[in-house]
């Protein structure tokens, strides 16, 4: 049915990155205006992560999975996202929605990046409530351009693709199309109403990971070599160092649930992986 919401990611990668630089953020983010515009599916909003990406989309379960496809396969000239599983799950309900949409824009700060959502560029989060949002008629006098003032090679070249946008659309002086142009924010605003309660819900410590991604967990299991490198990769980003030994007993913990969340691993492979005390762990988890 056309108006199904769905919930439409990518498993982590357990090794790698999939966007290294911020070239590779722009091509992602090209990537969301050129797919979303092609197979007409509506974006509410989106986050890219370095290592995984999230969507929350409305349209045909068909058209959301080709979507999702085409988009995996663009990132795959990035690097290899062959064991980046994808899961695509229907939202229902209202409310069901508003935390969805909250969970989504709130990755960068659930995994330690030191930003607010709003201020985290590669994903729509600034968009909403936003008195500031770029339009076509503001583009010059902030240094940009529509896609109507960029010739056709010029446009090819800066979005990797031979698909035409809108020329309406609005590119930012580095070649990223503005997350305004496409995403459905007047519809995310008069889902929340107020940016209070979208600010609540971006801030909300409720972890959705294994509901909403539970089927991708059930299918995978890992092996404490296979998530080695992920820890060291979650120590840097969280804390800055690049194993658990020196951490606290707290912050072994933060590690151990974030762990959970991406992986969705028992409490004795956790407490193996992150030092944290197994008693502990089943308390907490």
């Amino acid at each position: 049915m056309e108006n199904e919401f769905w919930h439409v990611c990518t498993k982590g990668l357990t090794s790698g990155l999939i966007f290294r630089s911020r070239e590779d953020y722009v091509y992602g983010m090209n990537g969301v205006a050129v797919y979303s515009l092609k197979y007409q599916v509506v974006v509410l909003a989106f986050c890219l992560m370095d290592n995984h990406v999230h969507f929350i989309l409305r349209g045909e379960e068909q058209v959301c999975r080709e979507f999702i496809k085409q988009y995996k396969a663009r990132l795959a000239t990035l690097t290899d996202v062959s064991k980046a599983d994808v899961c695509v799950k229907c939202i229902e309900g209202g409310d069901y929605l508003m935390r969805a949409i909250g969970y989504v824009l709130r990755n960068p700060m659930a995994a330690g990046l030191g930003v607010l959502p709003t201020t985290y560029r590669w994903s729509s989060a600034g968009v909403y409530f936003n008195p500031e949002r770029v339009t076509p008629g503001s583009a010059l006098s902030r240094g940009m351009q529509t896609v109507g003032d960029v010739g056709v090679r010029k446009l090819r070249s800066v979005l990797r693709s031979r698909y035409r946008l809108p020329d309406d659309y609005v590119l930012t002086s580095d070649g990223m199309v503005c997350p305004e142009c496409y995403v459905d924010w007047q519809a995310v605003e008069e889902l929340f109403v107020y940016p209070a309660r979208l600010l609540y819900m971006m801030s909300k410590n409720d972890d959705m990971e294994m509901e909403l991604t539970g089927d991708i967990l059930r299918k995978t299991k890992y092996t404490d070599a296979e998530l080695h490198g992920s820890v060291s990769e979650l120590c840097r980003e969280m804390f800055r160092c690049e194993s658990a030994d020196g951490l606290s007993v707290e912050n072994r913990c933060r590690l151990a649930k974030e762990l959970r969340k991406r992986y969705g691993l028992g409490a004795k492979q956790l407490a193996r992986l992150s030092g944290a005390s197994y008693e502990v762990l089943k308390i907490l988890l």
